[in-house]
C-alpha cells in the first residue's frame, strides 16, 4: 500500500501535529490529552499553539473509543492497490457501526436459538433460507478471490455486503415469520441462522479476530462445530 495520509491528504508528521497515534483510535483519548501529545517535543515550539488550535478545531471532543476491530477492518478496507491511504474518521466510525450490527444479530440468534430445537430437516428449507445460504457461497468465493490476490479491500468489502444487506437487513427479517410458525420451517430457519453466523465469523475472523472469536465460541457449539477456536 502506499502511505498513510491524513484526511486531507496531508503526510503525517511531527512538524505538522497531524499524527494519528492507533492506540489512540483504539482505546479513545480526550481533547486536552490530545493536544498535550500533539505539541510535545517539537522541533519547531513556535508551531505548538497552531497546532494545538487547529487539533481542537479537528477534535473538539477527542477521540471516541473504537476498539482494535474496526480499526483493523478500516485499515484493510481503505488498503487499494498502488495509491496512498487517506485516512477517513468517518469510514472508521461507520465500521464500528458494523460491529456493533453484528453483536445485536448475534444477540438475535441467540434469543431465537438457545434451548431450542435447530437441527435441519434437509427439506431444503424455505426460500429465504436458500436464498440466503446461495447468497453466502457467493460471498465466500469472492472473498477468496480477493485474498489469493491479497486484495484485502475487496476481501471486507465483500464480507460487509453480506453481513450487514443480505444477513442482518434482509435474512433476519425474513426470518421472524417463518420462526413464529414453530413448526419444522422453522427448525430449518434456526438452523441457517446458526450456520450463515458460524460460517460469517470464520470468513471474517482475519480481519476482526476478537469480535469473531467471541462470537464464535457462543454460535459454534449450537451449530454443532467443534473445535478450541
Amino acid at each position: 500500500t502506499g502511505l498513510i495520509r491524513d484526511e486531507h491528504g496531508q503526510k503525517m508528521s511531527k512538524s505538522k501535529g497531524n499524527v494519528i497515534d492507533p492506540i489512540d483510535l483504539i482505546d479513545g483519548i480526550g481533547s486536552d490529552e490530545l493536544v498535550a501529545k500533539r505539541t510535545a517535543g517539537m522541533m519547531q515550539p513556535q508551531l505548538a499553539q497552531k497546532i494545538a488550535a487547529a487539533t481542537r478545531k479537528e477534535y473538539p471532543q477527542g477521540i471516541a473509543a473504537h476498539g482494535t476491530d474496526a480499526l483493523r477492518f478500516t485499515l484493510c478496507a481503505l488498503a487499494s492497490t498502488g495509491r496512498d491511504i487517506k485516512f477517513d474518521m468517518g469510514r472508521l466510525d461507520g465500521y464500528r457501526n458494523f460491529c456493533n450490527k453484528l453483536w445485536n444479530a448475534t444477540r438475535y440468534v441467540l434469543m431465537q436459538t438457545e434451548g431450542k430445537t435447530c437441527t435441519s430437516t434437509l427439506a431444503g428449507g424455505s426460500v429465504a433460507d436458500r436464498w440466503i445460504l446461495s447468497r453466502l457461497q457467493h460471498a465466500t468465493a469472492e472473498v477468496h478471490r480477493a485474498l489469493a490476490t491479497y486484495r484485502f479491500d475487496l476481501a471486507v468489502q465483500a464480507i460487509y455486503e453480506f453481513a450487514w444487506h443480505d444477513y442482518c437487513d434482509w435474512y433476519l427479517e425474513f426470518s421472524k415469520p417463518l420462526l413464529a410458525r414453530d413448526d419444522h420451517s422453522a427448525n430449518d430457519t434456526r438452523a441457517t441462522l446458526l450456520t450463515v453466523l458460524e460460517t460469517l465469523m470464520r470468513l471474517a475472523h482475519p480481519f476482526i479476530p476478537f469480535l469473531t472469536e467471541e462470537i464464535w465460541q457462543r454460535i459454534a457449539p449450537l451449530a454443532g462445530v467443534g473445535g478450541e477456536t
